[in-house]
């Protein structure tokens, strides 16, 4: 099974403090009907998880990030997070419009039942693919026994 963490509440109650606020100040400089934006406020970057037979793939867009400012950790055999960071630019700029953010976005995942050690990542033109192989029948490990 694999499904998206929102907000990723697990680990730091001021980050999500920090993106309710985020979003809430988003919505209020939108004009008109904001909802449709307001979906992509909400998630650091946007992914697609594919379930095939034998592992997931995850796709992750990262435009303007390089490869070595991302990060992959699995933590108690359950937690996937996807880590990048985006360098501030030069204070001194005028925008006119800034719609890119910079600093660090992140993405947590629960996915169990993968083989985390022969999982894979590659990043091509932007977009991250992560493969994480499922554990066969065979790999599963025991947490009950049956009494007889």
């Amino acid at each position: 099974m694999i499904r998206s963490i929102p907000f990723n509440f697990r680990n730091n109650a001021e980050k999500t403090r920090d993106t309710v606020e985020r979003v809430v100040d988003f919505i209020m400089e939108q004009p008109l009907n904001p909802i449709g934006k307001v979906t992509g406020a909400l998630a650091s970057f946007r992914c697609d998880i594919l379930d095939e037979e034998n592992y997931y793939a995850i796709e992750a867009e990262l435009p303007g990030i390089f490869k070595e400012d991302v990060s992959l950790t699995y933590e108690d055999d359950k937690y996937l997070t996807i880590a990048a960071e985006a360098p501030e630019r030069e204070a001194r700029l005028k925008y006119v419009l800034r719609e890119r953010r910079t600093g660090r976005f992140e993405r947590s995942f629960v996915v169990d039942g993968i083989k985390w050690d022969e999982s894979t990542a590659s990043m091509e033109n932007g977009v991250l693919k992560v493969i994480l192989p499922k554990l066969g029948a065979e790999d599963v490990k025991k947490n009950s026994i049956e009494i007889k």
